[in-house]
Formats: structure tokens, C-alpha cells, sequence
């Protein structure tokens, strides 16, 4: 990362004294904002957005690097805005999320996020993804997916 690519700016302090880490599950409010102060997307009602935040699996999520250095730095309830050069948003090379027709992605953003909360991912998630794919042909091999199952949402 360049120096001074990724800029803080603290607007509300957090609670506690952890962050967010790898594989950790992040919730949080985002508004896009030109440096002019233009909002080009927000998931905040408010905003024009759905009202929904996002869920994201640090390290794991498609999630713009900008965030994925962001996010960890930030505290329980931290709301934070950070200066984002297009390398490290939707302009990077390779970006693993996609953007409509016309957004800035070029343009360097102010990104205002909200963090709502954060946690380890359950290991049952993790079971049931590696799982999802896998095709099972007899009845004995259905029978014991579906107590494997069982065991694992009794738990």
C-alpha cells in the first residue's frame, strides 16, 4: 500500500478495547461519498439506501481493500471515515466487487463507516459450506448428512 492511500478520520469513538481481525464477521452501515461531498451509494435508510448494513467475513468476503486494511482498526460502535485513493476502492486492479455503469471508481471516495458489530464465524457455518456442494447418491449417505446435521445445529 502507498502511504497515504488510506486516510482515518475519527467521527465517533468506539466502545471496548478489541477489533475486528481475520475471519471475523463484520456488520456495518457504509456511505460513499465524493470529496465534494456527493453521496454516490449508503446502505442507511436515510441515505437513500436499502436500511440494510452489510455482513462480511474479513479475509474472506469480496470486500474492496480500502475496507479490508479499515475495518480493522475500528472499535465497537466507531463511526469513521476514510479517504480512499482508487487503487484501494472499486478502481483497483483486479477489485473483486463490481460497481454500475458511472460510479467513481477512478475518483478517490470518502467512505463513512459504521461499525455496528463484529464476531468470530461460527464453525457451523464453516461445515455447512464445505458441504453445500458435495452430492450425496444413497440413502445411507443421506441418512448420516442429515444426523451430522443434527449434531451440529444441537450443539
Amino acid at each position: 500500500m502507498k502511504p497515504g492511500s488510506l486516510m482515518k478520520a475519527l467521527i465517533r469513538p468506539g466502545a471496548g478495547d478489541k477489533t475486528p481481525s481475520d475471519g471475523d464477521q463484520v456488520i456495518y452501515h457504509s456511505t460513499i461519498r465524493t470529496l465534494d461531498g456527493v453521496i454516490v451509494e449508503s446502505t442507511k435508510a436515510e441515505l437513500g439506501g436499502s436500511g440494510n448494513p452489510k455482513r462480511q467475513v474479513l479475509g474472506k468476503s469480496k470486500i474492496i481493500l480500502g475496507l479490508l486494511e479499515g475495518i480493522p482498526t475500528m472499535f465497537l460502535g466507531e463511526v469513521a471515515m476514510f479517504k480512499v485513493k482508487p487503487e484501494l476502492h472499486y478502481g483497483e486492479e483486479d477489485c473483486p466487487v463490481s460497481v454500475a455503469d458511472g460510479f467513481p471508481k477512478d475518483d478517490e471516495l470518502h467512505f463513512e463507516i459504521e461499525l455496528i458489530d463484529f464476531s468470530k464465524v461460527k464453525a457451523r457455518i464453516s461445515y455447512l459450506f464445505l458441504l453445500k456442494n458435495q452430492i450425496f447418491s444413497t440413502a445411507y449417505e443421506m441418512q448420516v448428512l442429515k444426523t451430522f446435521f443434527l449434531v451440529i445445529l444441537r450443539s
